[in-house]
């Protein structure tokens, strides 16, 4: 074993490499969902049940302010970024070519550095933030690959597992699930975890579930390419996903199937990859060029702007929702990272 800080080298080249065949537009969808996936879901979740069987939400105090953070620490490139609860999480590579994990609370300005032991060919592909402040990280084997002059990483699919880091960067737990991903599933764009510890990812139009345990649970077809996965603040899971014809709708996962929403989200050049847990609604929807929109009861309200964004589309590097409504966006240029919130919930 060798302790070894990692993240993905070249993000867009492995993504390529390991993308699903199919429809003629999958490429195109590929390429959307590889920029967007910033799986960092609000996901609240507490050490003891209620009387439903479900983990407790943890009030929050809704925030109206707006915030610019300039990052003062190492000059670094980000591979993955998460946001969720009150705490920022990165996989980056610094100017030395070094790599490191690192998180902050909001409206910080330092990454606080920690390790995983992990063996060298493993890589971070993933990250989800749960109500705790709690990083999960889904790690996959990769191999050395030449393309054109570039030396990149290319997945093998020998091992792949997730990582569950606390708020002080300890570790609390690591499964295993090898078995899932090497009997052909590929890495997953989006990426979140319940209330119950379980996850779900999606494959091309099917959301795959893992249970806590690392074995797999439900699979659920969808009639669309699907786009982002997150949690409500009821703790249902909630997809979104683009139709054949190219309208984007948003379903909620029920136990063994899709319930699909009359409304159609709004028209966006970026998919609508950000879903996370209202403060006052159900839902909080986050798109890079349209803006945010809450979700409640079949209805749609746009929060956010499309002129109200501070940075927008490929400006943005990361985004998520913290659980005080705020939306986190991250953008990185000349050496210079800053993080802007700006707030959605009520």
């Amino acid at each position: 074993m060798k302790k070894v800080m990692a993240c993905i080298l070249v993000f867009l080249v492995v993504g390529s490499l390991v993308a699903c065949a199919g429809h003629s537009t999958q490429s195109m969808r590929e390429n959307i969902m590889e920029s967007e996936a910033e799986n960092a879901e609000e996901i609240p979740s507490a050490n003891e049940k209620n009387d439903e069987g479900m983990m407790p939400l943890t009030d929050v105090e809704v925030s109206d302010r707006s915030a610019t953070v300039y990052y003062a620490g190492e000059n670094f490139v980000k591979s993955v970024f998460a946001v969720g609860s009150n705490m920022l999480y990165v996989c980056g590579i610094k100017a030395d070519k070094d790599y490191f994990l690192g998180y902050m609370q909001k409206e910080e300005d330092v990454f606080q550095e920690f390790s995983i032991e992990m063996d060298e060919c493993m890589r971070a592909f993933n990250m989800a933030v749960d109500g705790q402040g709690r990083c999960h990280i889904l790690w996959m084997s990769v191999e050395e690959f030449e393309a054109g002059d570039q030396s990149v990483d290319r997945i093998t699919y020998e091992k792949s597992c997730i990582t569950i880091v606390n708020n002080k960067g300890e570790i609390e737990g690591e499964i295993d699930v090898t078995d899932l991903f090497s009997s052909g599933y590929n890495r997953p764009f989006c990426f979140v975890v319940d209330r119950e510890g379980n996850y779900y990812f999606e494959s091309g139009k099917e959301i795959v579930q893992i249970l806590n345990d690392g074995t797999q649970g439900t699979v659920i077809v969808c009639d669309g390419w699907i786009e982002g996965i997150g949690m409500g603040k009821s703790g249902a899971v909630y997809c979104a996903y683009q139709k054949e014809n190219g309208e984007r709708k948003l379903g909620r996962l029920e136990e063994n199937s899709l319930y699909t929403y009359e409304l159609q989200l709004p028209q966006s050049d970026a998919a609508y990859a950000g879903i996370y847990a209202g403060t006052d609604s159900e839902l909080l929807i986050f798109n890079k060029e349209s803006g945010a929109f809450a979700f409640d009861e079949s209805q749609i309200e746009e929060r956010v702007s499309e002129t109200e964004l501070p940075v927008k589309g490929t400006e943005i590097v990361g985004y998520g929702i913290l659980s005080d409504g705020r939306i986190c966006m991250m953008k990185q240029e000349d050496e210079n990272t800053v993080f802007y919130y700006v707030p959605s919930g009520r």
